[in-house]
């Protein structure tokens, strides 16, 4: 995994994640991306945790934040693709 790639856009979806309200379905992304960040730190498989992700933000009512989650998390998937 290309940490100089990924962790940039990593910290840009933890941004936005803070941005979220406090309903229920803001918590779970902001868990999400928070379990994502720890398995980045330790070299982890993250394609589930991105899925995972994905279908919580899809949770999320339509607006910016939403738009601006799921163009990173595509980001981030893209990165972790092109590594190979």
């Amino acid at each position: 995994m290309n940490l100089e790639t990924i962790t940039p856009l990593y910290q840009t979806l933890q941004r936005y994640a803070g941005w979220l309200d406090r309903a229920r379905t803001s918590v779970a992304v902001r868990a999400d991306v928070a379990t994502l960040g720890t398995a980045i730190a330790n070299g982890g498989e993250i394609s589930a945790l991105l899925g995972g992700l994905d279908a919580s933000i899809g949770r999320l009512p339509t607006g910016a934040v939403r738009k601006m989650l799921r163009g990173t998390a595509a980001e981030i998937r893209r990165a972790v693709e092109d590594r190979g």
